[in-house]
Formats: C-alpha cells, structure tokens, sequence
C-alpha cells in the first residue's frame, strides 16, 4: 500500500480506536510475535549535511514519540529476553526489542537521554572497525565525495562501470554506488577509493575527516557509556562489508574479531550479531555465524518474528522511516512493514 493511503487508512483506524483495540487484544491473546525495531541515527536532515540521508529515519521528537507508543502499548524486552526465548523461554505480552545499528555518536547524545528517560532498554549494535580510528563509515564516504564533485558526469570503472551525474543528484549517484558495493564480491575498498578520488576528482583532506569522524562516530567512551547506562552492546560485524559478499572463511574471520573486541572492549561475553545491510543467511554463512560464536542474528527483513517458527540466526526486524508517528506507528507494530510494502 502506498505511504499517503497507508497514513489515510491508519489514521482512519486510530480514530475510530481500532488499532489501540487490536494492540490491546494481541496483548491479551499473547500472540507469538516479536517485534526488532531498527534505528541507525537519530537525527534532523539537515543536520547529517553532506553524509548519508539515508540512516537518519528519525528526529529526536520523533522517536520520543515511538517510544511512548511503545511503553504504552508493549513490553519492552532486552537482548537477554530474546535470548531466553531462542532457548525456549516465553516472552511476555507485544514483546518489542529497540536496536541501533553502525555506531553513530548521535545514539549516544540523543538517543541514550530519550532512552532513559523513556525507561526503555535498547540494543546498540557496532561496527567495530570505525569507533575512535578517524575514518567515516564507507557510505558516509560515499556521499561525502559525491556531494564536493563538481563534475557534470563521472564514469567509475570499478567495481563495476558505473555513469553518475553527481553534481545534478549527489544522493542519487552516491545510492548507486553504495548499491553496487553491497552487492559486488570481494570489493578491495583501497582500489575502489582510488577510483571514486581519480573519477570524482575530489579527495578528503585526512584531518577533515577525522574531525568529521569525531562528530559522527562514537568512540570507546561513549559505548562504553551506553553498556553503564544498562543498555546492551553486540556487534554488527568488524568491517561493515555484506557477509554474502565475503568468502565464508572471510566473514567467519571478520565476525570473529568484531567479537573480540567488543568483548575486549567491554570486559564481557559478545553474543549477538546484526548483519550489516541484512540479508538472510544460509548455508555456508550460516555455519560462519556459529563459527564465529555467536548465537543469535538479526537480518534487516521486515517483518514480525513469529515465534512458534523462527531461526535464530534470521530475527527479522523492522527498518523504521521518516514520519511514522502516532496511527502510523502503532500500524507499524501490528503488521511489521515499511511502507509500500
């Protein structure tokens, strides 16, 4: 269903106090379904500037919103909750697990004050290679380059042929790129800055982007903050690279030292993993995933976890999106689906 008749059709529904009816009598049933609600950044559009719009799916009033829906409505449950259940344990009434993925800084100045003032338990998933190393997350990197070029046209020839008219549409010649890399295999991220800086004809000053690292990151401190704070940390892969795109020997590897230092990090057991970009795993990655030793996943597959049929290795989640507050929301937590979809 479209976004505007979606809105149209929830709004309807809260009017008439239907959905509140429905969340109440899901409770009530205790029906089998989990919901993994996926945020990366916290954050105004206009405050991300030249980086990633993408990651920004909520303002700070935005998300306090979704959380009072939540407490209101559903039992906040911790990544020891989940794992409980994927032993066997039962959850309680609308169980609803509230995750962050990558490591953004605003998770720690924004969203950790809404969390606990909220008095929500929230997992914050970590890229470990980028906290307190100077260096954006690749697709910040991305969009960074392509928002300077000032070339009407640009031609990439790795990792694939690429034509991009950054200059006309920086975030669509960014998407294009950040798409490609997502689903190329054995990317070598050295040859493929090479190429952007020699086709864009744009580079990054190394000091720069450390001090925009810094604002965007967070470092050790501030994750260990969050770990004080009550809330949970896991990792979300050392490199940030689709495991599919990795040998399976590659992402064991990768999985394994993400692990090692966040527990390294955090003087504790790691047991979590969030895939980056989200894809299901199978087979020989599945194998990696335990490999590596950890015993639950969360894809990006939107959707509510059903959990009378689940692998833990796949908790689906739901990626949130700009707008959805109030009737939209609360739509949001009975069905588990982006919009349009």
């Amino acid at each position: 269903m479209p976004h505007g008749r979606r809105a149209l059709a929830a709004g309807a529904l809260d009017t008439l106090g239907l959905l509140d009816r429905f969340l109440w009598l899901r409770a009530k049933l205790r029906l089998p379904v989990l919901s993994v609600f996926t945020y990366h950044r916290i954050a105004e559009l206009s405050d991300v500037d030249e980086l990633d719009p993408g990651v920004a799916e909520v303002s700070a009033r935005e998300f306090e919103e979704q959380l009072a829906v939540i407490k209101a409505h559903c039992t906040v449950v911790s990544l020891r909750d989940v794992r409980r259940f994927a032993k066997g344990r039962k959850l309680p009434p609308n169980p609803v697990m509230v995750a962050f993925d990558d490591g953004y800084r605003d998770n720690h100045d924004v969203a950790l004050p809404l969390l606990q003032r909220a008095g929500v338990t929230a997992t914050f998933f970590v890229a470990t290679e980028y906290p307190g190393k100077g260096r954006l997350f690749w697709w910040d990197r991305v969009a960074l380059l392509m928002h300077r070029c000032r070339r009407a046209r640009v031609e990439l020839a790795y990792p694939a042929t690429l034509v991009l008219e950054p200059q006309r549409d920086p975030v669509a010649a960014a998407t294009l790129v950040c798409q490609t890399i997502k689903r190329t295999s054995g990317v070598d991220i050295g040859r493929l800055w090479d190429e952007i800086e020699r086709s864009t004809g744009v580079s990054i000053d190394l000091c720069e982007e450390r001090a925009i690292a810094a604002r965007t990151i967070m470092d050790w401190h501030q994750i260990a903050a969050l770990r004080r704070a009550g809330m949970d940390v896991q990792s979300h892969s050392h490199s940030h690279r689709v495991l599919q795109t990795l040998s399976p020997e590659e992402a064991t590897r990768d999985l394994a030292r993400s692990r090692r230092v966040l527990s390294d990090a955090l003087n504790e057991a790691v047991h979590a993993v969030a895939y980056p970009v989200g894809y299901s795993l199978c087979g020989a990655f599945h194998r990696a995933v335990r490999e590596a030793g950890f015993e639950i996943g969360f894809t990006n597959n939107s959707g509510l976890c059903t959990l009378s049929s689940f692998d833990p290795l796949n908790f689906p989640r739901i990626a949130m999106d700009r707008g959805q507050i109030g009737a939209l929301f609360k739509l949001k937590l009975l069905i588990g689906q982006r919009p349009g979809r």
